[in-house]
């Protein structure tokens, strides 16, 4: 009887731990029936590729008027953001140094004439003496230098003056163009020499430039005709548009970094935008409308090893309904222009058809 009791206990032991193994086993069948797969459709649409970008905003064009005299700030006859005219009057400097400078110029070539008079009567009566023999060549000649010496020393004299007038004349500054003036340089009383900023002028605000400075890696798939989007933090919500008119090859270092200047002609017809102002904006580097395309994560998810993918394939895995215990197929597929969000689809999928792009599980 005791027998019989061990057996029995025996067996339920053993039934028991059989009950545990089998439900280890369903509970391991169920995490794997626990994977949950997510699936896109491919569409048709939009595919555009950007790459984005900071810069600056400039005027189109700027003069900057500079001074053709040296001297000292006597008036400055405009204001900022003041519209001129072409050869309205900007600065006028004081000219006394120069008109006192004239006036002995003036003086000195009244002189140098009276000189020039005097010599060439003495040259005239050599000459005729001369001719007499009654001086030497030598002295003849001696009389021609004289004459050629006061020449020479009116004319220089006559250039200064000329010089100094023109002095005189560039210390009224006219403006060489219709605009705004953006900016002034100097002050009533301020000193400048040839070649001063005086005046920063604007022809026209309703066109501007954005310098945008493109990193190395990006450099060589931009180029000239290419659409730019930016915004400015004085106008979150607005898009304002460019186009690239200039890739510049010089490169500007700067941390141990290297970009690349483009200037991007944009309008601005509300004169919303301001010179000076930090612009994000995005390069649009290549876009197509109404092609077939594919979320760019289908391409980055794999439910299978990687490893077995042939290098240089695109594969995407579509979805098959329960085959085989496995809700997808793989596909090859070709593949077009890659954009920021989705890639365009050349050959080997349809419209509507259903690719995963993710993978996890049932929590």
């Amino acid at each position: 009887m005791q027998k019989l009791k061990s057996i029995f206990k025996l067996r339920y032991l053993i039934a028991i731990i059989a009950v545990i193994l089998i439900i280890v086993i369903i509970r391991s069948c169920n995490k794997k029936s626990d994977v949950v797969y997510t699936y896109d459709k491919v569409t048709r649409g939009e595919v555009k590729k950007t790459i984005s970008v900071t810069g600056e905003l400039g005027i189109l064009d700027a003069v900057t008027v500079l001074s053709k005299a040296g001297g000292v700030v006597e008036n400055i006859y405009v204001g900022f953001n003041q519209h001129v005219s072409k050869g309205s009057l900007l600065v006028k400097l004081d000219p006394s140094a120069i008109e006192q400078r004239l006036l002995k110029l003036e003086v000195a070539m009244e002189s140098a004439k009276l000189e020039i008079k005097s010599a060439e009567r003495a040259l005239e009566d050599k000459k005729n003496l001369y001719k007499d023999n009654l001086i030497s060549k030598r002295a003849m000649e001696q009389a021609e230098i004289e004459y050629s010496s006061v020449l020479n020393r009116f004319r220089q004299i006559k250039l200064d003056y000329e010089q100094a007038l023109n002095e005189r004349n560039n210390t009224r500054v006219y403006s060489p163009i219709d605009g705004m003036v953006i900016n002034i340089f100097v002050g009533v009383g301020s000193p400048v020499g040839v070649s001063t900023p005086l005046v920063l002028l604007a022809p026209n605000l309703k066109r501007m430039f954005l310098t945008i400075n493109i990193d190395e890696s990006d450099i060589g798939i931009v180029r000239k005709g290419q659409e730019v989007l930016f915004t400015v933090s004085a106008f979150p919500e607005r898009k304002f548009k460019g186009v690239i008119e200039e890739v510049r090859m010089n490169p500007i270092k700067t941390g141990g970094l290297v970009t690349y200047q483009s200037i991007v002609v944009c309008d601005n017809d509300e004169l919303l935008l301001k010179p000076g102002m930090t612009a994000t904006a995005t390069v649009v580097i290549d876009q197509k409308a109404d092609v077939l395309r594919v979320s760019n994560q289908a391409f980055i998810i794999s439910p299978e090893d990687p490893g077995n993918i042939p290098e240089g394939k695109k594969i995407l895995w579509v979805k098959a309904g329960i085959t085989a215990g496995k809700p997808y197929k793989r596909r090859e597929v070709k593949v077009g222009l890659v954009g920021d969000m989705y890639t365009e689809i050349i050959d080997g999928l349809k419209e509507n058809e259903e690719v995963l792009v993710k993978i996890h599980e049932k929590k």
